[in-house]
């Protein structure tokens, strides 16, 4: 048990409590990133490929949320095919009930997983902030083909 918990901790230390996105690789067509999640329980890392336009059009997805208490957006980078060697991450943005918190589940796989539930995937929650969203989003506008671009929403406190 202690072994985990130093484990855990250390792993925090190395991912902030959030969703993380950082160029790691590029071409004319393609890019990789390293996608980061930790909620300060549970953390993921995977690396997976999105084209030149992926992160552009999530940012514009994305913008305005939440507009309303009902609002929900689901979007998706990367594969969850078990045929592709790269990973994905789902992430569902809503706001679970009338307190005004919004949240992110996120389903992240690494390309070694053929599914999630399985080894090398996680699953969790991560409250948000409609500012942490806004900063987000116009950190994912500026992602640019520079490895260790990078652009983070950052968990609620």
């Amino acid at each position: 048990m202690l072994q985990s918990v130093a484990a855990a901790a250390f792993l925090n230390m190395l991912v902030d409590n959030g969703i993380n996105l950082e160029v790691i690789w590029f071409d004319h067509d393609m890019i990789e990133i390293a996608v980061r999640c930790s909620n300060g329980h549970f953390s993921g890392v995977a690396e997976i490929y999105v084209s030149n336009h992926d992160l552009s059009e999530f940012a514009s997805g994305l913008r305005g949320f939440p507009c309303s208490m009902s609002d929900s957006r689901t979007f998706e980078l990367g594969t969850f095919n078990p045929d592709h060697a790269d990973g994905g991450i789902r992430m569902k943005f809503g706001c679970p009930n009338s307190s005004g918190r919004s949240v992110v589940e996120i389903g992240l796989r690494s390309g070694n997983c053929p599914a999630l539930g399985e080894p090398e995937s996680v699953a969790l929650r991560i409250p948000i902030e409609p500012a942490g969203i806004d900063s987000f989003v116009q950190q994912l506008t500026a992602v640019d083909h520079v490895i260790g671009a990078c652009a983070f929403l950052q968990m609620a406190i």
